[in-house]
């Protein structure tokens, strides 16, 4: 039976490798990027995560039966933390009310090998706070020190982690998993 997703950084990469997936198999997909796509929003700001949020409530109806949370960048700057963190996170956090109102709601959020990497505990810490302020400071500092390449590995542990304190949280048959890059077998 055909569902209803959103995906996050749908233009390029393993987004449209897994929009592409999912249309072949007959679903609905509602692309979300940048620059291109149903929903143009940048991810690394709270307005744009808003503005994500508010489109997809309009398009999809007011229900989502699934959200996969690719996008992301790998800069040795904060903006990473911003999209590969804050970004999935309040995406996920603000589609939530959609995926409850979906049939068998899942989400899932692309993950990477980086994320068993060396990271940086400051950026660490103030991603687990939730502290955005703080974490962008951390990935400055980083950055400053030499150490931007911690950036990117720090961004994918730390929304590894929030998947694993979300998921038991979530209330209802809405599982929240994680996935290194490779296209789901989603059918």
């Amino acid at each position: 039976m055909p569902r209803t997703y959103l995906v996050t950084g749908a233009a390029s990469g393993i987004g449209a490798a897994t929009t592409a997936l999912l249309r072949e198999r007959g679903h609905t997909v509602l692309t979300a990027d940048l620059e291109d796509g149903d929903l143009r929003a940048d991810l690394s700001t709270a307005e744009g995560r808003a503005a994500l949020v508010a489109g997809a409530r309009d398009l999809a109806g007011g229900r989502l039966d699934a959200v996969v949370s690719c996008a992301g960048v790998a800069h040795f700057d904060p903006l990473t933390i911003r999209v590969n963190h804050f970004g999935a996170v309040a995406t996920l956090e603000g589609l939530r009310p959609l995926l409850a109102a979906g049939r068998d709601p899942r989400a899932l959020v692309v993950g990477s090998i980086d994320s068993v990497h060396p990271t940086d505990p400051a950026l660490m810490a103030a991603a687990d706070a939730g502290d955005e302020p703080a974490a962008v400071a951390a990935a400055r500092a980083a950055v400053d020190r030499g150490e931007g390449h911690l950036v990117y590995s720090s961004s994918k542990a730390a929304v590894s982690r929030w998947v694993r304190r979300a998921a038991p949280a979530t209330p209802g048959p809405a599982p929240a998993s994680r996935s290194t890059p490779s296209p789901p077998a989603w059918s």
